[in-house]
């Protein structure tokens, strides 16, 4: 190729680099198109393996559901409250009343749990019979068992009047004044018959021999005990 043709090919092409157009297209302030690619679906951890044997939420759901003491029944569930007896004794101390409002509490919700802590919180158990056992929520739990409802004469008779024997508060006061008068008789109603109470005043020189709560002026949870 000689030099006049090499120049004219030079020119030309100056002569197209400045006659390219500069307007742009209706979508030029578009961003532009993104490079083709393969389409692929979202990333997706796998669910964690489950062991095998191990259970599936709906059983650990169920474990840890509502706690034996929500659902537990007992003599003193739904029990009604009695209505304060006006013109009694003072209110116990502060340890006595926090211990006697705690085993009503405990008692209504069937908790066999808390009563078992209320009865060890100030000492080793109470005494819950002159048997034989150490055990007084296994003792309890038997007697619910065979229809006996001593949780619900627990919660009744501390909702009486309470009477003072040295450093013991004693519920109902009856244990500590006797069970003499057929008005006697009345304010233990619904918690034993009639007939039970006329037999306790015949075979025991009208000692009361029912179930009373004794609790020391600390708050020591002493006694919940039945007899002579």
């Amino acid at each position: 190729m000689n030099r006049f043709t090499l120049l004219s090919l030079c020119a030309a092409s100056l002569i197209a680099c400045a006659e390219r157009p500069t307007k742009q297209s209706p979508d030029a302030d578009a961003s532009p198109p993104a490079p083709r690619a393969e389409a692929q679906a979202p990333a997706v951890a796998p669910p964690p393996a489950q062991a095998v044997g191990a259970p599936d939420s709906g059983a650990m759901a169920d474990a840890t559901g509502p706690s034996d003491a929500s659902t537990a029944k007992c003599s003193a569930m739904g029990l009604p409250v009695r209505p304060a007896t006006t013109g009694g004794p003072p209110p116990p101390p502060k340890a006595v009343q926090s211990m006697r409002e705690r085993i009503m509490a405990a008692a209504r919700a069937c908790d066999y749990a808390e009563l078992a802590k209320l009865v060890d919180e100030k000492g080793k158990s109470v005494r819950f019979s002159f048997g034989d056992g150490d055990d007084a929520v296994a003792y309890w739990k038997e007697q619910e068992a065979q229809g006996e409802p001593a949780l619900a004469r627990i919660v009744q008779v501390l909702e009486l009047p309470y009477a003072k024997e040295g450093d013991i508060y004693y519920w109902p006061w009856l244990h500590v004044t006797g069970l003499k008068t057929p008005q006697d008789r009345k304010a233990l109603a619904g918690i034993y018959s009639d007939a039970e109470l006329k037999g306790m005043q015949e075979a025991f020189d009208d000692a009361y021999v029912g179930l009373r709560v004794g609790i020391s002026k600390t708050g020591d949870w002493q006694l919940a005990v039945s007899g002579d």
